[in-house]
């Protein structure tokens, strides 16, 4: 018999031993799964070479212990080497993030049929009337572009009509191909997030990733007014190819990125903390929704104001900033052939012509309405006429420009202007150095005088012995005269100059 004492040691042994069980049963037990579509504070960092930043919200309930978090809605083209996983400040709750995986889910049906390679599959055929009439069931053994091919094992006739089948292997057999649901198989992509919470409660989990298929471009329209003033807008257009719509996105667009690794070490750095957190105050343009670039680095992010809804597959277009009035002008150059110390063909020929360039010059100052980093991109120039209707006059490309220096659009030719070039006498004055008399005319058929710039480039060094113009040495390369062409009439230049080969 068992004293009264070992019996309660023993009773004690054996509630230790049961509650030991129970917290390893509970620590062994199946993750809990959560699902998680809700998404808040969409924050966007676009770059101008397809790809972007993405960070947002997730809010969370968890249970005590391993938790697994299925995020959907997440674009299928994100990077995993960039994804950054953080708890908001806010939550009291702060789980451990043990490890994450990537499902692809099912980007297409070559993908999908792979999965089931191996398994048992059903194909149902139809009769007449086009009814299911029977039903195929094997192992699919493989699964490519040219067709299927299945050991069939089972053969079942829902009507009578159907004539049955042996087994034996099928190269892509008629009818429509079933294939059995797998359970936790994702069909979309989707982040799966293993997390452990040391007690049950509500938090925030903050999700960054870069992804591609999100870009953004500038492009401007320039309008020419009268009194030589110019209204240039610049649009930023953004082109969501990723799959996944960004509903009332706060969205920050980025220039001069160099490539997406770059960009990652930058999120490392801080970057996707400043999208969560943007600064309070926003410098004024003057314009409604228009702010100020910020510097970012050596790189500049153009912030949007309001949120922008941005669905998948489509482009929207973004106002970045509107000067109604900055200073401009037309500038006209003709720019002859090139001279070179091995001499030219067309010497004492007839004159070669050719039409004169027409650019438009502005400068980037804030005291014109701009005084900002501009993007590189396309510039569509009109011209108002008699009537204020914009005609078209052709496009420039714009590149990057920095504050106040001068921009150069050249956006066609003149029709009623050009030049004639025709070399009157060529002299070799020793090896490697020729001596050329030049005479170029300026034919303007204008109802105006017009100022035409005169480049003359050469092929090796050279020297102007005499010119009936002034000239001004524009380049290693180049010579530069101004001339005013009068209404209906032509001016002319004539030059002498010695080309040496270097």
């Amino acid at each position: 018999m068992l004293s009264s004492e070992q019996v309660r040691r023993l009773c004690g042994s054996l509630m230790l031993s049961l509650l030991a069980v129970s917290v390893w049963a509970e620590d062994r037990s199946d993750p809990v799964s959560i699902t998680s579509t809700v998404r808040e504070q969409i924050t966007l960092t676009i770059y101008d070479q397809n790809f972007a930043l993405v960070s947002e919200r997730r809010p969370l309930s968890f249970q005590p212990g391993v938790n697994e978090v299925k995020l959907l809605t997440i674009s299928p083209l994100l990077d995993t080497r960039s994804l950054l996983l953080t708890w908001d400040d806010r939550s009291s709750l702060r789980p451990d993030i043990v490890a994450h995986t990537y499902d692809l889910g099912v980007q297409e049906a070559d993908s999908l049929l792979r999965r089931y390679i191996g398994k048992t599959v059903q194909v149902i055929r139809y009769g007449q009337d086009g009814q299911p009439a029977s039903i195929l069931q094997g192992t699919l053994l493989s699964a490519n572009e040219e067709g299927i091919v299945l050991a069939a094992t089972e053969f079942r006739s829902i009507d009578m009509s159907s004539r049955p089948l042996s087994q034996g292997i099928y190269v892509n057999p008629e009818g429509t191909l079933l294939l059995p649901m797998e359970s936790g198989a994702s069909t979309v992509p989707t982040l799966r997030v293993q997390i452990h919470a040391p007690e049950a409660g509500e938090a925030a989990l903050q999700l960054s990733y870069l992804t591609s298929g999100l870009g953004w471009s500038a492009d401007y329209v320039a309008t020419l007014r009268e009194g030589n003033t110019l209204h240039l807008a610049c649009w930023a257009t953004l082109t969501n190819q990723t799959g996944l719509a960004f509903p009332d996105a706060r969205v920050s667009l980025v220039t001069g990125a160099p490539s997406p690794f770059r960009a990652q070490i930058a999120m490392a750095a801080g970057l996707a903390y400043r999208a969560r957190f943007p600064v309070e105050r926003e410098m004024e343009l003057g314009g409604a929704g228009q702010v100020a670039p910020q510097p970012l680095g050596e790189l500049y992010a153009y912030p949007i104001r309001r949120t922008v809804s941005i669905g998948d597959a489509q482009q929207s277009r973004l106002l970045l900033h509107e000067a109604s009035r900055v200073p401009a002008k037309k500038r006209y150059t003709y720019r002859a052939p090139t001279l070179s110390a091995s001499g030219t063909p067309f010497t004492g020929k007839e004159p070669q012509r050719s039409q004169v360039e027409i650019a438009l010059i502005f400068e980037n100052r804030k005291e014109h309405g701009l005084g900002l980093p501009l993007p590189r991109g396309s510039v569509r120039i009109y011209e108002l006429d008699r009537a204020a209707v914009p005609r078209y006059l052709g496009t420039a490309e714009l590149p990057a420009t920095p504050v106040n220096r001068k921009v150069t659009l050249s956006f066609g030719q003149a029709f009623d202007l050009f030049g004639e070039w025709q070399p009157l006498r060529q002299t070799a004055v020793r090896r490697g150095v020729t001596r050329y008399e030049v005479q170029i005319t300026l034919h303007n058929a204008k109802g105006q005088p017009a100022e035409i710039h005169v480049i003359q480039p050469f092929k090796g060094s050279w020297q102007i012995l005499s010119a009936s113009h002034p000239y001004e040495r524009l380049s290693a390369t180049a010579a530069q005269w101004v001339l005013k062409a009068p209404a209906g009439g032509t001016a002319r230049l004539r030059f002498t100059v010695e080309v040496r080969s270097l």
